[in-house]
């Protein structure tokens, strides 16, 4: 017997979902919304899920992580400001764009999670992964190319460059990984894209 209030329910998830409402019926936090259009999630159509699990369903990383795309982006409808920037998804995510290009809606999950990273990084949010990632860009900008065995110790210390060597060796051996450390050609030129880049 299907009652009044689930057949309302019913119409409005196949026929009536309103691009200021969730999928519940209930009415979307567009201030969050913004937040996450404004660091680069513009064109992400965040309102537009309609909770099909597409996105998940495809996610080669969804085992590792503690929600879903396709929950991460509810949430992000809800307002669940903290749960979404205290994720592990965020960190998980490999950026493959798998859920973004089966997305029968026009969602950008990829889009999305990278714009929730930045705002996350920005409120001094600490983990492995963040400490990880600031180690990458440091070294990136030291140089303009990464060492690879200089990421390893700084980040996981000599026992971390000790686990990772044999790894390291193999890829030295297949010319994938330089044993010596490198620079760009044009210093200047990178520094200026550098510094191009962090104003826009």
């Amino acid at each position: 017997m299907v009652t009044k209030s689930t057949s309302k329910r019913a119409k409005k998830f196949v026929f009536g979902l309103k691009s200021d409402r969730q999928i519940d019926g209930d009415k979307m936090n567009s201030n969050f919304i913004k937040k996450v259009i404004a660091e680069g999630g513009d064109g992400a159509a965040i309102a537009a899920c309609m909770q099909c699990g597409t996105c998940s369903g495809g996610c080669t990383n969804i085992d590792l992580m503690d929600m879903s795309p396709r929950t991460l982006i509810l949430r992000i409808q809800r307002g669940e400001w903290e749960t979404v920037l205290n994720s592990n998804a965020l960190w998980m995510c490999s950026s493959c764009y798998i859920c973004t290009s089966r997305c029968p809606r026009g969602v950008r999950p990829s889009d999305v999670i990278e714009a929730v990273k930045a705002i996350a990084i920005r409120q001094g949010i600490e983990n492995d992964s963040t400490r990880f990632n600031q180690i990458f860009v440091d070294l990136v900008q030291k140089r303009g190319i990464l060492f690879e065995p200089e990421l390893m110790q700084k980040y996981g210390g000599l026992q971390g460059l000790i686990d990772q060597a044999p790894l390291g060796i193999k890829l030295t051996l297949k010319g994938k990984m330089s044993p010596f450390p490198d620079k760009v050609k044009d210093p200047k030129q990178f520094n200026a894209a550098l510094e191009k880049a962090k104003k826009q």
